[in-house]
């Protein structure tokens, strides 16, 4: 639930609609002219290298014009010179552009569309994932952009039949941070009344302002593919600092950044889902989410951190839920960008809660917690937290309280993972869960 499909199984690349990077180029500032192989572009952070690179008004796309995106300057490379690479100084968290290429080719030409194919490599070269794309349009040329797990370092363009040229315009860039984040953080849970709804806690660590979107999701899960069963049928969403309410949302598509929350491209997909998009400060923040007219189901809490090249980052993100069995235990996610691994401390904590300060009643007496990678398989698991590890987890300063709680010290690969929070002998009750970004 972190994020949308990636392109294929195992791909570190994920398609996000139209975004604003941290650089842009639009061709604008080079006029009708030739583009030598290797010229700088995105603001001097990248260089794009290729033959025949030419930038113009508009480009003959078989059947089509091609017609610039942004103003009156597009840049294409024609047939058969097809190979394009654009090679960035510092690697990038995520890309976009506006392409096209031949459509319709057969009606002119006498010969078929060729698909645009596009290879994302990493610093030390290592190819991250591929897209391929046909255009398809009336010579607007079209967008395709993408996220990447691995900050990646080169980005080769090649066509299906080794021919077909291209034309380009718009791109977006946005650096990747120097240090590995927690991208995205989410719990799925069961959302009852009272003090069993379901409770996010974040700490915003850093410097400055973190731009950041919380979802809360409900009639989605119970939808293929997930088929979650007694989904929470209408989630709200409230977020606090302290005891002080920062703002609430109910339905999305109500809010008065409505427009905003659609264009960074995780907008729920249910009407009755609800988000709060938002910069917060460094600090602590608590997020609520129930249902309305006191309805139950479960229930799912995200936050996604959209500015990684803030001087702020996520430090933790706590989840208190009602643990139940089978469909409905306490499931965490965790998204990790690199460059680099992060290392993570993950808690179960269940006693705890029963006892002062805290006085939460009905909480879990034995929680169990069990890491995943993103295939599903078991990485580690831990029911008390002394019988593993136990030297490595004092060493972090945030031990479990009680020795019947859980607690994973490891570092994590850039990639997608899941922590699932049960009870030993399948019993039940109020448990925190929590994942600690380390360095």
């Amino acid at each position: 639930m972190a994020k949308t499909p990636s392109l294929y199984a195992g791909s570190q690349v994920t398609l996000m609609p139209p975004f604003v990077g941290t650089h842009s180029e639009t061709w604008e500032r080079f006029g009708v002219n030739q583009i030598p192989s290797g010229t700088s572009i995105l603001g001097g952070i990248a260089t794009i290298s290729g033959t025949n690179m030419l930038t113009e008004k508009k480009f003959i796309m078989c059947s089509v014009i091609g017609r610039p995106s942004d103003g009156t300057i597009l840049m294409d490379s024609d047939r058969p010179n097809d190979l394009v690479t654009i090679s960035f100084s510092q690697p990038v968290s995520a890309f976009g552009a506006y392409w096209g290429s031949g459509y319709l080719c057969f009606q002119c030409c006498g010969y078929g569309d060729s698909p645009s194919i596009l290879t994302f490599r990493d610093a030390t070269g290592n190819i991250i994932g591929t897209d391929s794309f046909t255009y398809k349009g009336n010579g607007t040329l079209m967008w395709r952009g993408y996220t990447f797990d691995t900050p990646v370092k080169t980005i080769i363009r090649t066509a299906g039949d080794g021919e077909e040229g291209v034309a380009m315009d718009g791109l977006e860039a946005t650096v990747a941070s120097s240090s590995p984040l927690l991208y995205n953080i989410s719990t799925r849970g069961f959302a009852q009344t009272g003090d069993n709804v379901i409770i996010g806690g974040l700490i915003i660590s850093g410097s400055g302002p973190k731009k950041l979107l919380l979802r809360a999701l409900g009639p989605t899960l119970g939808q293929s593919p997930f088929n979650v069963p007694n989904a929470m049928a209408n989630p709200a969403l409230d977020l606090f600092q302290g005891s002080t309410l920062i703002v609430s949302n109910d339905n999305w598509g109500n809010a008065a950044n409505q427009q905003a929350i659609r264009d960074t491209g995780l907008a729920p997909p249910n009407a009755l889902e609800a988000a709060i998009l938002t910069s917060l400060n460094p600090g602590s923040y608590t997020a609520i989410i129930r249902g309305i007219n006191n309805t139950t189901g479960n229930a799912l809490f995200e936050a996604y951190d959209l500015d990684n090249t803030a001087g702020s980052k996520f430090g933790n993100i706590s989840t208190r839920g009602f643990v139940q069995t089978g469909n409905n235990v306490m499931i965490a996610g965790v998204v990790v960008h690199g460059p680099g691994n992060k290392t993570v401390l993950i808690r179960a904590l269940g006693p705890t809660l029963g006892q002062p300060p805290f006085n939460v009643p009905s909480s879990l007496p034995d929680p169990f917690l069990d890491l995943r990678d993103p295939n599903g398989t078991r990485i580690t698991a831990n029911d008390n937290w002394k019988s593993t590890q136990q030297t490595q987890i004092q060493a972090t300063g945030l031990a479990p309280p009680d020795d019947a709680e859980s607690a994973i010290a490891t570092t994590l690969a850039p990639a997608s993972y899941t922590a699932i929070v049960t009870g030993v002998n399948n019993t039940t009750g109020n448990a925190l869960v929590e994942v600690y970004g380390l360095n």
